[in-house]
């Protein structure tokens, strides 16, 4: 029984956690937006480190907002 709990619980590991310049670094690669569209959607939601998944959706929303 304790073999079955650990293998859920390695079957459950945790995405990793990138830094904001990292994800900068790879922004037009990963998101496909330029380094200074994730550099800033990433400052205006106060966002230090992040997974890309949580990434993708602060920059997706970033990008669709309308310019004033």
């Amino acid at each position: 029984m304790a073999a079955k709990e650990a293998k859920q619980a390695a079957g459950t590991a945790t995405a990793p956690q990138y830094t904001a310049a990292e994800l900068a670094n790879a922004a037009q690669k990963v998101f496909g937006v330029p380094q200074d569209v994730v550099t800033a959607a990433l400052r205006m939601a106060g966002i230090k480190s992040a997974t890309i998944e949580e990434a993708k959706k602060v920059v997706t929303a970033f990008a669709g907002k309308e310019v004033k």
